[in-house]
């Protein structure tokens, strides 16, 4: 198959979308399709991989480095016809994402849509102020319009499948999460990080990694772990990433007298991320925006157990007491959850131990060829019905 993949977030930056697009993009080309990807150019960014193709961006520089693409581009129309694309995946409802459901209708072949994230979450990266609540009406009335005039809808998760189905998403939604480097997760090396930041192997490391961003929560999970730091001294806590909060939340550890036990490696290659994962003791997830909780996925498969409020993302993933621990947003209970596996090695073993074993099957691989059945199914009905 050639199978075009339609994204306004691709490397070089690194959020859970990208991470999808990649995971699948490899696992479909180990399978022998050739997949061309269609994303927004990155100033500064010279691509390997000859088959990504970059529209024209402008920069956008309010709270985050993130490219506009001029999505409708007559040269890139003319090369996207020259491909003969099997099947079109969008995986926005947005810019390129909207251009790639136009080549689709236009090239006949079919579409699908990977619905990400709740979009609303995210308006507060455009400075509108108090227009920002009708923004956020617009953009989930935007994703469930886009949703409908797809093939197929592919949901992250369970929850994100009911939560657009309540909204008025009436197509096929399958559910297919992103798959990992289950292997490569393996391999990791927990005492090359731990030995690089001066982390005794006595000492229990809190960790998160991602977007250091308000829609994430981070600041709550701040709030908790300075607590807990402030009570034990064999504590440390990791904020692996970057965002607008980076500096204020590293101000906040030296106002607090602890910034030799708070650690910001900041964004970090791909080829050492599972190094990191597996260098912490407990992971930290706070986040209520997420519609799968693909980090909450890489913690587990190197058996690293997690502390997660009980939000969409997590709940598909952590199964309460079996495999992590899910919390309401009370800080005091979230603390106290911390706490308990902080002086409870034992039971962070029997999480973890539970947690690796549960992520096997989210394998990259094995994903991959699920997508690649969706597909094949999608194009012989579009056969069937010329």
């Amino acid at each position: 198959m050639r199978i075009g993949y339609f994204t306004n977030t691709y490397l070089p930056i690194i959020y859970g979308s990208t991470n999808s697009v990649e995971y699948f993009r490899k696992g479909l080309e180990l399978l022998g399709h050739e997949v061309f990807v269609f994303a927004p150019t990155f100033k500064g960014f010279v691509d390997t991989n000859e088959k990504v193709n970059r529209y024209p961006s402008i920069p956008w520089k309010y709270k985050i480095d993130y490219p506009i693409a001029l999505s409708i581009w007559p040269s890139m129309r003319s090369r996207i016809g020259k491909l003969n694309l099997d099947v079109i995946h969008c995986h926005q409802p947005f810019s390129i994402g909207q251009e790639g459901l136009r080549q689709a209708r236009k090239n006949n072949c079919p579409v699908v849509f990977t619905h990400h994230c709740r979009y609303e979450d995210y308006v507060h990266y455009i400075p509108l102020g108090l227009a920002a609540s009708m923004l956020r009406r617009y953009v989930k009335k935007k994703a469930t319009w886009f949703a409908n005039q797809c093939d197929q809808v592919i949901a992250p998760s369970q929850t994100i499948k009911t939560l657009i189905q309540e909204r008025g998403v009436n197509k096929p939604i399958e559910v297919l999460p992103t798959g990992i480097n289950w292997d490569k997760f393996q391999a990791a090396d927990r005492q090359k990080i731990r030995k690089k930041y001066g982390i005794k192997e006595e000492d229990i490391l809190l960790l998160n990694i991602g977007r250091m961003e308000e829609e994430k929560n981070i600041q709550f999970l701040f709030d908790i772990a300075l607590e807990i730091l402030k009570e034990e001294r064999n504590v440390k806590l990791m904020m692996v990433g970057d965002g607008s909060i980076k500096d204020s939340l590293s101000r906040r550890s030296i106002q607090a007298g602890l910034a030799k036990n708070v650690f910001f490696p900041g964004l970090i290659p791909q080829d050492e991320i599972a190094d990191y994962y597996s260098a912490g003791d407990i992971f930290l997830h706070t986040s209520k925006s997420e519609t799968q909780g693909m980090t909450i996925n890489e913690a587990m498969s190197v058996g690293v157990p997690t502390v997660a409020i009980e939000a969409t993302g997590a709940i598909d993933m952590i199964e309460n007491g079996v495999n992590g621990i899910l919390t309401d947003d009370s800080k005091n209970e979230f603390k106290k959850m911390v706490e308990k596996l902080i002086k409870n090695r034992i039971l962070r073993v029997e999480l973890g131990s539970a947690a690796r074993e549960k992520s096997k099957k989210y394998d990259f691989k094995n994903q991959a060829r699920r997508l690649e059945e969706i597909y094949i199914d999608l194009i012989d009905h579009k056969k069937d019905h010329l």
